[in-house]
């Protein structure tokens, strides 16, 4: 199973729950992208600290938007608001794109920590890792 998080500039969101859903489902790959994506981004700053933190990863990658291809090659596309969703639905159209609350059981809009304190990272961090240790559909592909 693949699956693509996809959030606006894939420097934040996207990142981490990547990290998080690779090492939650070793049966599965996760890859994430950006709607928007500014040249030259990077991962920001604070969500590296808190995947070092949290995970002992040291990751440094460029900042990389949304493709065709990204689309093609997932099984599920999973956003971080419904705005996005919407968005990757008018670009694309398809029944495989969910936000992440969608497939944990819940609604909303995962909040964007870009230009925050670390403190808002961590907590978007703590939510996403929540949101995605809760859906049922990928429990399968736990280690």
């Amino acid at each position: 199973m693949n699956v693509l998080f996809v959030c606006t500039g894939n420097t934040c969101r996207s990142p981490m729950a990547e990290v998080i859903f690779n090492e939650t489902y070793k049966r599965a790959k996760a890859v994430s992208r950006g709607l928007f994506v500014h040249r030259g981004s990077t991962l920001s700053y604070e969500a590296k600290n808190v995947l070092e933190r949290e995970y002992g990863f040291v990751v440094e990658r460029d900042a990389e938007e949304l493709r065709d291809f990204d689309i093609s090659e997932a099984d599920y596309i999973v956003t971080m608001t419904e705005a996005q969703k919407r968005e990757i639905k008018r670009r694309y159209g398809g029944d495989r794109v969910f936000t992440l609350k969608e497939l944990a059981g819940e609604s909303g809009d995962v909040i964007d920590p870009y230009g925050m304190s670390e403190r808002h990272y961590v907590e978007t961090f703590s939510e996403i890792r929540r949101l995605i240790q809760n859906i049922p559909d990928f429990e399968k592909y736990r280690r």
